[in-house]
């Protein structure tokens, strides 16, 4: 068998941290808000609120949407005979984010991941500068219609506030996750999975698919194997930290102060929002050079997470799993009764035991088991080396 590549494993390992801690908030806080408002009140609670933002949401997904991509050429391996096993694969993907999105989590990623991952069909034997157009016309197309709807939105509350006012309805899953029975959850979870796989289709869509391309691009020239290319990833981390991190701290702390008002305003919470899904491209990829590096030069510091980056598919439902027993009222039932540190702490420690527990798996299988289940669905070839 060949030898996996380490950095995509790990940057996978590290990409379901900051998946689990954007996720959280909406698991054990409120369904569909997440933290804001009263979540926010605080210094403390504040201060784990601005973290959350500035450094985690927006940025993993696309972390993760870009490994997809990175993946799916070693999937491909420039054999058209290998599109059948990728449609296959991704029908399986959408299998398992039902099941997901149904009894779980209505923020699931895997069911857009296979569905948006049928659109790569197109792209799969285009060339490089192909793609590269692709990627950049994406980004920029979904980068204004997000600022338009942006400024809208500023716009209609400052001159037209009582037509953009709505009142807020609490979703019915909020009631159901303090008191109702496990059933009971499925069909209002339907209801916000319904209504974030739409806007996470307008609003985000875009973005993942550009860093699909993106991935796919940069896996025809094994971007992420070793040796790198050490002036280009400092280039990457420069640009990542200088550029992006200020405005993503400058939107965190805008969001958490607007939060804290006692009347905020709900067009600047969503403009900032969309400000830091525009940018977080940059930060993501200082991500990616920081790995890349302390892989190189410090494997021992991150080789850790690797486990958890081969079993991806089993420690992402898992967090689903054991956040559902932690919040639900058919487990711990602590949904509504933490705090927002609380929250974002306990996402730390839920990754933590899922790494050791992919360390401790590993050491006795070859595959986690939801990898296990997918290859025999698509009839993965185990010889074959997968990032």
């Amino acid at each position: 068998m060949m030898q996996r590549d380490l950095t995509p494993d790990v940057l996978r390992g590290f990409a379901l941290l900051g998946i689990l801690v954007v996720n959280i908030q909406f698991m054990g806080l409120h369904s569909e808000e997440g933290a804001r408002g009263e979540w926010l009140s605080g210094a403390v609670n504040g201060s784990a609120g601005f973290i959350m933002a500035a450094l985690f949401a927006g940025k993993f997904y696309l972390l993760f949407s870009f490994l997809f991509g990175y993946s799916s050429a070693y999937i491909i391996k420039d054999e058209r005979g290998n599109r059948g096993r990728w449609i296959k694969r991704c029908f399986a993907l959408m299998f398992f984010g039902a099941l997901h999105f149904t009894f779980l989590w209505h923020g699931d990623i895997i069911f857009l991941y296979g569905l948006l991952g049928l659109l790569l069909l197109a792209f799969f034997f285009r060339s490089d500068r192909t793609l590269k157009i692709w990627t950049r016309v994406i980004y920029i197309v979904s980068s204004v219609f997000i600022t338009l709807i942006g400024i809208l939105l500023l716009i209609g509350e400052r001159f037209f506030p009582q037509e953009t006012s709505a009142e807020v309805f609490e979703p019915r899953l909020n009631e159901v996750l303090r008191n109702g029975a496990f059933l009971d959850a499925i069909g209002p979870r339907l209801e916000l999975w319904v209504f974030g796989l739409i806007s996470g289709i307008f609003l985000q869509g875009g973005l993942a698919f550009a860093a699909f391309l993106l991935g796919l691009r940069l896996a025809r020239s094994k971007f992420l194997s070793l040796p790198m290319d050490r002036a280009q990833n400092s280039k990457m981390i420069k640009r990542g930290f200088l550029l992006g991190l200020p405005i993503q701290l400058i939107s965190a702390f805008t969001v958490v102060r607007n939060e804290q008002r006692t009347d905020p305003s709900e067009a600047i919470y969503l403009f900032c929002l969309f400000v830091a899904f525009i940018s977080a491209p940059l930060l993501s990829m200082a991500y990616v050079g920081v790995i890349r590096k302390l892989v190189e030069d410090k494997a021992g510091l991150v080789a850790w997470m690797k486990p958890a980056g081969q079993m991806s598919l089993t420690v992402y439902i898992s967090q689903s799993i054991i956040t559902s027993l932690i919040f639900g009222p058919w487990g711990l039932g602590l949904f509504a009764e933490l705090e927002t540190w609380s929250v974002f702490t306990l996402a730390l420690v839920i990754w933590l035991f899922l790494v050791a527990f992919s360390n401790l798996w590993l050491k006795r299988f070859s595959k986690g088991p939801l990898e296990k289940l997918l290859g025999l669905l698509t009839g993965r070839n185990s010889k074959r080396q997968k990032a």
